[in-house]
């Protein structure tokens, strides 16, 4: 069979740009607008795509998984992705547990949900809005709830403001990269409090073309740069390019609207409410965004919980190993559901 010129001529060219960071954040950066076309990877799959009402958001959902569900694992995403980036949670449960309903849904201010108010993104808003998706989509029946970074916070939150009905029916908690305590002076927010961060808050106090032109250089910055820093395993590059498109279509609101809350916000006032509660505590081996104290502090608060370590990993831990929350999943849903999985 005779090779496309043209295909080799871009499959030469993208080898040549992977030799190097400048040329991986470019090919990050093609991509990410490729990705805003195709979805690929990500939810491919879906059952039920609709909105809910958070405080008057209209916050994107999406439901994989039977409506007679014997339980729901409903999933939080983190600060600049979107609820795609559970993709492979999602397939897994779809093969090993297919009695089992996923609920996801895109925080304020990402992913399809799309801009809000910079004053409406904090965590207690994002609690909100899983509060809203599960009384929407799981409003009956055991729940094991995922976090990951941002979404672990969030979990936490949730977790505290839950009534004795809720958390009755909360019967695992599972924190992936998570930290309970203020981050301020350590990991991504001092990227927050970076000079470029100051630029962002400028710029949203701008002109709308001016906004515009500087949406288009976050875009080419800090995409790449997140999405080249956070993976410490070898990672497919398909996958890192993934990454990068979910971070390019984070509305310049939702970097400012966070920015004060990811460096001050704590949650140790939610460790009264996850004692007696089965979980994991899961964390990257070489996490530079929340560092492996973080994860010890959690346990010591949170003793029930387990805690595992992903070798060599990163921050991305839903992309990068993916099989270490699969696991703990697995575990919450064979302890819940008291039968064996599909093989």
């Amino acid at each position: 069979m005779a090779l496309d010129p043209t295909r080799l001529r871009s499959s030469l060219r993208a080898a040549r740009l992977r030799l190097t960071k400048q040329g991986r954040r470019r090919l990050a950066r093609e991509h990410a607008a490729l990705h805003s076309r195709t979805r690929r990877p990500g939810l491919v799959h879906v059952d039920e795509e609709t909105t809910v009402d958070s405080d008057g958001i209209a916050v994107r959902t999406y439901v994989v998984g039977p409506a007679d569900a014997e339980a729901t694992v409903v999933f939080i995403h983190g600060f600049t992705l979107a609820a795609e980036v559970y993709y492979m949670q999602v397939e897994y449960l779809q093969e090993h547990f297919p009695q089992v309903k996923s609920v996801l849904f895109d925080v304020r201010g990402h992913g399809r949900t799309g801009r809000v108010e910079p004053e409406l993104c904090t965590i207690a808003g994002t609690a909100d809005d899983a509060l809203a998706a599960i009384r929407a989509h799981a409003p009956t029946g055991p729940l094991i709830i995922v976090g990951h970074s941002l979404g672990g916070l969030t979990a936490l939150n949730l977790v505290k403001r839950a009534d004795a009905e809720l958390r009755e029916r909360i019967r695992g908690v599972i924190l992936a990269s998570a930290s309970i305590e203020s981050l301020s002076a350590q990991g991504l927010p001092q990227i927050l409090a970076s000079p470029v961060a100051e630029k962002v808050r400028d710029t949203t106090e701008a002109s709308p073309d001016e906004v515009d032109a500087f949406r288009d250089y976050i875009s080419s910055f800090i995409a790449p740069a997140l999405s080249t820093a956070v993976f410490k395993r070898p990672i497919n590059d398909r996958v890192v390019e993934f990454h990068a498109a979910m971070i390019h279509e984070t509305p310049l609101d939702t970097f400012v609207g966070f920015f004060d809350d990811l460096q001050d916000h704590d949650e140790l006032d939610a460790a009264p409410a996850l004692a007696g509660m089965e979980g994991c505590v899961l964390a990257g081996e070489n996490d530079d965004v929340t560092p492996l104290s973080q994860s010890e502090r959690i346990c010591e608060l949170w003793p029930d919980a387990k805690r595992q370590i992903a070798e060599g990993a990163g921050h991305m831990l839903p992309l990068e190993a993916p099989g270490i929350i699969n696991n703990a999943i697995h575990t919450q849903l064979d302890r819940v559901l008291g039968v064996p999985s599909t093989p």
